[in-house]
């Protein structure tokens, strides 16, 4: 399983099945019907029970369901997300949904999530877009907060893995602007000095 890696944020990128990660959190993207289908399947008849008695009760919020059946992880969060015309608003939706997940994840006191490649599947989105949205919002929130995160991309998508693995080398070679920091130059207190004598005049001791 090939991996690219940001020690500097600790953000993984592997090829691999999200039913099979042994890490704290997986999250699904529960607009994605094939995706959906095959964590349920994974999850077993309880799990998927679960996750359909609270999607009734409100579909369009974080669903966390403790993860059964042939599921590695701790928990599985399904998170809805459509992509949107405007690029602007693309980015911006890929990442609320990286957000909204590891700010649940650092809440519930998890220290590990992973992440499909989401926008890259049956969308059809740019790979470049998705790639660089999602790392550098992963890359952002990483050095926020004490969680690994992982991007799982399917086995035989080796285009996509290498656009993320391409982001993951980008931040790694970016240096930060160097600041100047404006000294203040302490200003000098005079030393004291005895009293000295005008001409012409004593001074009492």
């Amino acid at each position: 399983m090939g991996v690219g890696k940001s020690s500097a944020r600790s953000i993984q990128v592997c090829k691999g099945d999200l039913t099979k990660e042994r890490t704290d959190v997986v999250v699904v993207c529960s607009s994605s019907v094939g995706l959906l289908i095959n964590v349920l399947e994974a999850g077993g008849d309880i799990f998927r029970n679960s996750y359909n008695i609270e999607f009734r009760k409100n579909p369009t919020n974080i669903i966390a369901i403790p993860a059964s059946g042939q599921l590695l992880a701790k928990i599985i969060y399904f998170i809805p997300w459509e992509p949107d015309s405007d690029e602007t608003l693309f980015c911006k939706s890929l990442k609320k949904f990286v957000s909204n997940a590891i700010e649940k994840a650092v809440n519930d006191n998890y220290k590990s999530i992973a992440f499909p490649a989401i926008g890259c599947g049956q969308y059809g989105c740019s790979l470049s877009l998705v790639a660089k949205t999602l790392i550098e919002e992963a890359h952002q929130l990483g050095s926020l907060h004490p969680i690994a995160i992982s991007f799982i991309i399917e086995p035989d998508r080796t285009d996509i893995y290498d656009e993320f693995k391409k982001q993951i080398s980008l931040l790694d070679s970016s240096k930060p602007f160097e600041q100047l920091e404006s000294l203040e130059r302490t200003p000098e207190i005079p030393t004291p000095y005895p009293p000295q004598p005008m001409a012409g005049h004593a001074i009492d001791l």
